[in-house]
């Protein structure tokens, strides 16, 4: 009798922080499992339900992408696609008041949205197959379709099935959250090999993320390891600087100094790493400009240009790298240096000849590179 008076208590105070009206609603952060304690099971999937389909048919280390459907039309869709490849659906659980009564309702986080693991051209048209105007998002950074590394999509989801109250999707843009905070690398436990920035939302500390486009934190980062980023930087260039140190004896000494901020590029990390080193040789080479030595600028300007094609061309629609703003800043720069040269009648006739035939080979070879003739 005592139980049921304290359980009966517990429910009170819930609707009392709920309110008066009749569709008020309880999300994860504050779900029947905080509210009553033990009495309700706090199991997997009882606050939230991550519900991932057909995963028994796993493509093995095949990627991720993912779609947006109408919610009239998920469960057909995710039907079809059931037949043929993995899907993910992240589910929440809401709790309701009605009629005086506590009711459990199940539906998406985000309405219509829905993973799909394979290869994203052979989904894609999977769909225009089968589903007439349905489309698989698009990373706006590089227009290509949005890809998620079957890594980072594996640590989503397990977080999602284990402890699925820790994500939370965010209404901002990756970027948004650089300002002010540290980007690190979670170095053990299930989220090992995520990238993001450390944060604290409403007291939790979380991890914001990127997947496939869109920004996700994850919470209740506290006895994870973490890797910062300048000390990887340091870390990675000590180590990585060797492997062109073979090329450097046929290199003028300002180009020797300048390939040692390249290495192969893994991850989100290095490509900061790279750019933030070439940042100073762009400086560099602005002061040559307003000192009016044009061949040193040309000369730095074409071999950070010349260096971040053979560097990034084969990695550039790797899926570990959420985007290349760095790479493209610094590629931005260095041409308008280069056009700053071109546009001045202090500089001889060779030298823009030379620029100007530099510049049409870089955009010829690597159409990746944001520079237009």
């Amino acid at each position: 009798m005592f139980l049921y008076l304290r359980i009966w208590l517990k429910i009170l105070i819930l609707i009392f922080f709920i309110g008066g009206r009749d569709d008020a609603t309880v999300y994860s952060s504050v779900t029947l499992t905080n509210v009553m304690g033990d009495n309700i099971s706090n199991g997997t999937g009882q606050a939230l339900v991550s519900e991932v389909r057909g995963l028994s048919k796993g493509k093995g280390g095949a990627n991720w992408c993912y779609l947006f459907i109408h919610h009239t039309k998920v469960n057909a869709v995710n039907e079809k696609l059931k037949e043929r490849y993995c899907t993910f659906i992240h589910k929440s659980v809401v709790y309701k008041r009605k009629n005086k009564r506590i009711a459990k309702d199940e539906k998406p986080t985000i309405s219509g949205l829905v993973f799909v693991q394979g290869e994203s051209d052979d989904i894609q048209s999977f769909l225009c197959e089968n589903f007439f105007g349905l489309y698989l998002v698009k990373d706006c950074s590089t227009g290509k379709i949005a890809v998620i590394h079957n890594n980072v999509m594996q640590s989503f989801m397990q977080v999602s099935q284990v402890e699925p109250a820790r994500i939370r999707f965010m209404p901002h843009t990756f970027d948004y959250y650089s300002s002010g905070n540290t980007l690190v690398r979670i170095t053990s436990g299930p989220l090992t090999g995520l990238e993001g920035y450390r944060i604290r939302i409403s007291r939790d500390k979380c991890l914001v993320t990127s997947i496939g486009g869109m920004t996700v934190a994850i919470g209740g980062i506290y006895k994870e390891s973490f890797e910062n980023i300048d000390e990887y930087v340091r870390q990675r260039r000590e180590l990585l600087c060797k492997e062109s140190q073979e090329e450097c004896f046929t290199l003028t000494s300002c180009q020797s100094e300048i390939a040692q901020c390249f290495f192969t590029p893994q991850n989100q990390m290095d490509v900061m790493a790279i750019g933030s080193a070439l940042n100073l040789w762009i400086v560099k080479a602005e002061s040559y400009i307003k000192e009016k030595n044009f061949d040193k600028a040309v000369e730095i300007t074409l071999f950070i240009l010349n260096k971040i094609g053979n560097c990034f061309h084969s990695i550039y629609s790797d899926p570990r790298i959420k985007n290349f703003k760095e790479i493209n800043a610094v590629c931005c720069n260095a041409d308008k240096i280069l056009i700053s040269v071109l546009n001045s009648v202090d500089v001889s006739v060779d030298l823009k000849e030379i620029i100007k035939s530099e510049r049409r080979s870089l955009v010829i070879c690597y159409p990746f590179l944001p520079m237009e003739l």
